[in-house]
């Protein structure tokens, strides 16, 4: 299957379990990977037979903007049925979100989760 990569995005959101973690928004380090067919895209040079990662971009960072989670579990649920919902080309999405310095003696802690689209 044909991906679409984003790399490094640094989201600001408010997340956390701990009273210091949900005074101001901290970033966490989105790496998305987006299985979609590509095929038609790469021959006709059409951005509407892609996923426009731009938008995605935004809507991930726009998600972080107005969100408060507890857990980046659920930053990492929400992003994933964000971008499923919006992007019907879409076949699945990984999604791995790094919460740097969430533990003193390691650089982040991170979660991955793949969500496949529901027929």
């Amino acid at each position: 299957m044909d991906k679409i990569f984003i790399r490094d995005l640094t989201v600001m959101t408010v997340v956390g379990t701990l009273s210091h973690e949900r005074l101001a928004p901290r970033p966490l380090i989105l790496n998305v990977v987006m299985e979609c067919p590509l095929q038609a895209a790469g021959v006709s040079d059409d951005l509407f037979k892609s996923v426009n990662y731009q938008e995605a971009a935004e809507l991930l960072l726009e998600l972080g903007r107005k969100s408060s989670f507890l857990l980046i579990e659920a930053f990492a649920e929400n992003s994933a049925q964000l971008l499923l919902e919006r992007f019907p080309l879409l076949e699945s999405v990984t999604i791995t979100v790094d919460k740097p310095r969430a533990i003193g003696s390691a650089t982040a802690v991170a979660v991955e989760i793949t969500r496949c689209r529901q027929n």
